[in-house]
């Protein structure tokens, strides 16, 4: 027997192709084949002939009675891996293949009829005609080959019978025969990344493989091919025995325990034999030092054996015949009702006469001077197929090229289908969503192959260059491809959308896993060799939303809706980034805060308007526990950031799939527990925080994208280890990519990431870096201008002036866009002043020295102006608590327009802030204040429900309040029930047009249910003090929220339906919609109430009237949204946009 053995038929079934195939450009789009017609998609797992009788095609759907056996047609490529090189052919659609149809002739599918056809293994071979040796290739992704089978239409294509030939030519009795072994048993990964997958020998156990191979030629030479993995800490070796004739040894270099050092060493070899017996099977054995762990990676064995009937079929060719134009083979103990076919084409297979004489020889004369292929069989050997499926009609080929692809399964095609349709109303983008099984059976004949993907964006590409922008690969991965660990069920399996990984399968580092394989679209690229000669560019931005479940799957979509809906949360929050930084190491002090405060200089000198948080490790106070050093106060600092909001928060310093830093400074219980609704984009410079692919696992970055309460809107971090100088080249390339962005829209991070991955190409060190999100997002970073034109009435572009404390500064600016006025623009601006930059220093630790580095931390007044027509004007008195040193501060401003549609962004650093005025006013009148928890209604010892308590102080002074902090004690203090006192000046805002009163508001996570006092004081600007408490009860009942509202459609032209989302199943509820034009005037108000609510509440919508029913006028309304509980009388609201078209 050929090639296999029947115990193992997945395994060990093979087939030939020829190395050298020639190139094929695309043709122009036609519609797949596959676009009209019934459809079986048929299964196969060996290489040989496959028959397709009555009893099979009943059982798979099709009336036979009916069926007219002329018009079956078979399709399919093969089952190779797709070739990973744009320039290699591969198939435009699914290729005719001819098949033979036994009894088609009447036009019946009669009981004895049936349809045989050449199958082909998916685990090819391959012929060397330099080294003449045969080789074989795993095929990664999958154990079976798919054929696609059609019916009723057009006539078939069949299989032609050769001419007869004389019978003359070179005469050949042996064939060249090539067998493998796959590896079986306990497979394992040793870096779980990669593509390779070992058998595992155990430690000091003998592995016999056994191979069919009967009538072997005497004194003929073999080749043996050992490829085998070794892990030790000395060197070792394997040896290779035939029977108990020795064959060979293969040295194992030793490794290291060294976390990131490779996890063993290869040695593939091949070995030439002469057997000493012809014994069949024949048993090849390899035996492993004692002191290490041995794997097996391939075993296989090229020998020449007798030309004969064979009890099973099989495949056979002869490197004799190339030498020859025209051979005759002979084949023994041939039978009345064997067959053989030329299979050197697949698709294509041509019946062979075969002229058998009184010796039982079977004779046959084909043309040489080429590498033929032969399969010899009889029609009882033909099996049947594992699986076969009915296939829906699809046609992906000629489809108009999108703006934004979207690759999902068919389990989250709905919530992708949602994504698309809200990126093509809300973005104008052209999005086309597809299946992942829709891509591989056009593009890779139905197997699973993440090429296939590729395939399908550069077919797209090609159609209409350059309009594809963005790949989003809706659903998670696995680095398991064929689910050796057993982690998925099958369903869980098919769900999952494959990554690219690396052929590096040992080294922990330089393996990886990457999306940036299916943005490499020109003709040039694809094969990504791992080192630099491999630096391929992204053409498009590729991102992955890693979901598991369609509740996972629409909680993401839900969150991506609303970070565009920025009106429901704007606010400055959307110019600042904040950058978290590890300390350093023995041999690298300093290195982490070194390259996150060279990446804040960065970006603060390229974008002024950006504010810049430094959470520097070393700055913080580190405690001893039990599981290590801790810098709770970090941690804090941390999660205050995200409530408070960051556009971007940007991460470097060590790590791992669990959180940031040995200090544990970010954990996955954090994650778990964030509830920010501003939601920023992490940047994670650190190992594997962003591990997409492990099955076993759910990395931090996964949970911080798929929390539904908060975490993060996308990631761009990465998925195994890396290295620090990589990790500044890439987060670098982010920042440049930011700086450069001068449209007059907000970027799209599918943008962002193709730049910054182009701009830090370094061989394979920086493809574990990917975006988790969706690259067709826009940041919520304004785009229109606000630009500061005088102060105190001299214009800014002059020399700068001097802002004194307790002067009165007026000052006057406007928004634009471009260098024009946006005279429509009209709302208001928040003006936030700085004094000089901070010089901090951190604490320095054993192995890091203490580091200086500049901050704004000092403000000395935030407000709000009104913006009429693009313009505004706004005054306020500078604190007595400033720096008297004479240096240049910092001014921000960010403006909102009333509807919430626009919004801007500004500062300005052309001043100086020190000295003071001289003989100032006097002022000893305390500020007054008021406090009140969650709203103004509420009443000292009221009673409030979590999980969010926030406390409201309404403060008023004649001169403002004070919120510099250069006066030691000045600060705005909050003291909850004696705790230690919370510096609270950052959430101090002055009221609109009045410098004279503002607002604090500052809120609690959780608080246990019980009795609290707050205690306030605060400070005006001439430093007089005024205190007050305020008592309140906390409530263990959990607190009314909005989780989600869904709006269909929207735009709309008859009705539009609201779905609200809540957390209170069973409660007494009363939801109220209220419908408002753009100036604010309430146009309908809508009521419905239920008892014993559903978690879902869906009796709520609008036509387009006004509450006296009258139709309103096309255009765009604001609606919100108040869900109140008649139990408890709390509360929860929601607003957004709708857009009535009729």
């Amino acid at each position: 027997m050929f090639g296999w053995k029947k115990r193992n038929k997945c395994g060990l079934a093979i087939g030939l192709i020829l190395i050298g195939l020639g190139l094929s450009a695309r043709a122009q789009p036609l519609p797949s084949v596959l676009a009209d017609g019934p459809w079986l998609k048929i299964g196969i797992t060996k290489t040989g002939v496959c028959k397709l009788d009555a009893a099979f095609l009943t059982k798979a759907g099709v009336s036979v009675s009916a069926l007219d056996p002329r018009t079956i047609r078979l399709f399919g490529n093969g089952g190779a891996a797709l070739p990973q090189a744009n320039a290699k052919f591969r198939a435009r659609d699914l290729t005719e293949n001819a098949i033979w149809v036994n009894g088609e002739t009447d036009g019946r599918f009669d009981a004895s009829d049936a349809v045989y056809f050449f199958a082909e293994s998916p685990h090819p071979v391959f012929y060397d005609s330099t080294a003449r040796r045969f080789s074989h290739q795993i095929n990664p992704y999958s154990d079976t080959t798919y054929y696609f089978l059609t019916y009723g239409q057009k006539t078939g294509k069949r299989m032609a019978t050769q001419p007869t030939m004389p019978q003359s030519g070179t005469v050949i009795t042996e064939f060249d025969d090539y067998a493998f072994y796959k590896p079986a048993g306990e497979l394992t990964n040793l870096v779980r990344s990669g593509r390779e997958w070992l058998e595992y020998l155990g430690i000091g156990t003998d592995k016999t493989v056994s191979f069919n191979l009967s009538g072997l030629v005497p004194n003929s030479t073999a080749l043996v091919t050992s490829d085998v993995v070794g892990r030790a800490l000395v060197n070792t070796q394997f040896q290779v025995k035939w029977g108990t004739q020795a064959v060979g040894t293969q040295a194992i270099e030793s490794v290291t325990d060294y976390t990131y050092d490779r996890k063993g060493r290869q040695n593939r070899q091949t070995f030439t034999v002469t057997p000493a017996s012809l014994e069949n099977p024949v048993r090849l054995t390899l035996s492993y030092d004692k002191t290490g762990q041995g794997y097996l990676q391939s075993l296989a064995i090229q020998t020449r054996r007798t030309l004969r009937r064979y009890d099973e079929s099989f495949l056979f060719r002869s490197l004799e015949s190339v030498r020859s134009a025209t051979v005759r083979y002979v084949i023994q103990q041939a039978t009345a009702t064997m067959q053989v076919w030329d299979v050197t084409n697949r698709q294509t297979p041509v019946l062979l006469p075969v002229t058998i004489n009184d010796k039982q020889e079977g004779s046959l004369t084909a043309a040489g001077n080429r590498l033929r292929e032969y399969l010899v069989f009889s029609p009882d050997q033909a099996f049947t197929p594992e699986t076969v499926a009915v296939v829906n009609n699809q046609s992906l080929q000629n489809r108009p090229t999108p703006d934004l692809l979207v690759v999902t399964s068919a389990s989250w095609r709905a919530q992708a289908e949602r994504l698309a349709d809200f990126r093509r109303k809300n973005d104008r983008l052209d999005v086309l969503v597809v299946s992942s099984q829709e891509v591989y059976n056009e593009f890779s004949s139905g197997q699973p192959d993440p090429t296939a993907i590729r395939d399908l964006a550069r077919s797209l590409n090609n159609q209409t260059p350059g309009k594809l922008k963005y790949l989003l690969l809706f659903g998670d991965a696995t680095y398991d491809y064929k689910n050796y660990t057993k982690l998925m069920t099958p369903a869980q399996l098919a769900a999952t959308l494959p990554t690219y990984e690396s052929r590096e399968s040992l080294h922990p580092v330089l393996s990886y896993s990457s999306d940036d394989y299916f943005g490499f679209l020109e003709t040039a690229e694809g094969e990504w060799t791992e080192d630099f000669s491999g630096d391929h560019t992204l053409d498009i931005g590729v991102g992955r939303l890693p979901v598991k479940s369609t509740e996972e799957a629409r909680a993401v979509v839900d969150k991506l809706i609303r970070y565009a809906a920025t009106s429901n949360l704007p606010g400055d929050w959307q110019t600042k980034i904040a950058f978290v930084a590890d300390d350093g190491d023995l041999d690298f002090p300093n290195i982490h805060q070194t390259d996150a405060d060279r990446l804040a200089q960065k970006i603060a000198a390229a974008r002024p308007p950006f504010r810049i948080e430094k959470l520097y490790l070393d700055s913080f106070a580190q405690e001893s526990s039990p599981g290590g050093q801790k810098a709770p106060a970090m941690n804090q600092a941390i999660t205050k950031a995200l409530n408070d909001g960051r556009l971007i928060v940007n991460y470097t310093g060590h790590g791992g799939e669990s959180g940031w830093a040995e200090e544990q400074v970010v954990t996955l219980q954090d994650i778990l527990g964030w509830t920010n609704q501003r939601l920023p984009i992490f940047v994670t410079a650190t190992c594997q925080f962003g591990r997409y692919d492990d099955p076993a696992q759910t990395s931090g970055a996964e949970l911080a994208l798929l929390n539904p309460q908060g975490g993060s809107i996308a990631l761009l971090t990465t998925a195994r280890p890396v290295y620090a100088s990589t990790n500044y080249l890439l987060n670098n390339a982010f920042y440049e990519a930011l700086a450069q962005h001068t449209a007059e829209s907000a970027p799209r991070l599918g943008e962002l990431i193709r730049l910054t991955k182009n701009g830090s190409l370094s061989g394979s060190l920086n493809r574990n870096f990917t975006l988790l999100g969706d690259p067709s997002m826009q940041l919520a970073y304004p785009t229109a201008k606000a630009v500061l034109t005088r102060i105190n009435g001299k214009t800014t572009g002059t020399k700068a002036d001097t802002l004194r404390a307790l002067e009165t500064v007026r000052l006057e600016g406007e928004i634009r866009q471009g260098e024009s006025l946006l005279s429509q623009f009209n709302g208001s601006v928040k003006v936030t002043l700085f004094d000089k930059a901070d010089t901090l220093v951190t604490n320095g630790t054993e192995y890091s020295p203490p580091m200086r580095y500049a901050e704004y931390r000092s403000p000395l007044y935030t407000g709000q102006v009104r913006v009429q027509n693009g313009k505004f004007v706004g005054q306020f008195v500078m604190p007595k608590d400033l720096d008297y040193r004479i240096g240049p501060g910092k001014l921000f401003l960010y403006a909102v327009q009333a509807d919430s549609l626009g919004e801007a962004a500004g500062s300005h650093d052309n001043l100086l802030i020190g000295n003071s005025v001289p003989n100032p006013v006097a002022d000893t009148k305390p500020p007054t204040m008021r406090l009140f928890i969650n709203d103004p209604s509420f009443l000292d010892g009221g009673t409030v429900l979590g999980p969010i308590t926030t406390l409201i102080a309404k403060l008023n002074d004649e001169n403002g309040i004070n919120i510099a902090r250069s006066g030691i004690g000045h600060e705005i203090m909050i003291r909850l029930n004696n705790d230690s006192p919370i510096v609270a000046n950052d959430y101090f805002v002055a009221d609109l047009d009045d410098y004279r009163s503002g607002t604090v508001q500052y809120a609690w996570q959780n608080l246990p249910p019980g009795t609290y006092t707050v205690q306030v004081k605060v400070w005006d600007v001439y430093n007089n003090p005024a205190e007050t408490t305020l008592k309140f009860v906390v409530s263990e009942q959990p607190a009314l929220i909005i989780q989600s509202v869904d709006v269909a459609p929207n735009p709309f032209q008859e009705q539009a339906n609201f779905e609200i989302r809540h957390n209170r199943p069973g409660d007494e509820l009363e939801a109220t919609l209220q419908i408002a034009d753009l100036s604010g005037r309430t146009v309908n108000e809508r009521v419905y109430q239920c008892s014993n609510c559903n978690a879902s509440i869906t009796g709520l919508n609008w036509g387009g009237t006004l509450s006296s029913g009258a139709t309103v006028l096309r255009g765009l309304y604001v609606y919100r949204l108040l869900l109140r509980s008649k139990s408890d009388g709390s509360s929860a609201t929601h607003s957004g946009k709708l857009l009535y078209s009729r």
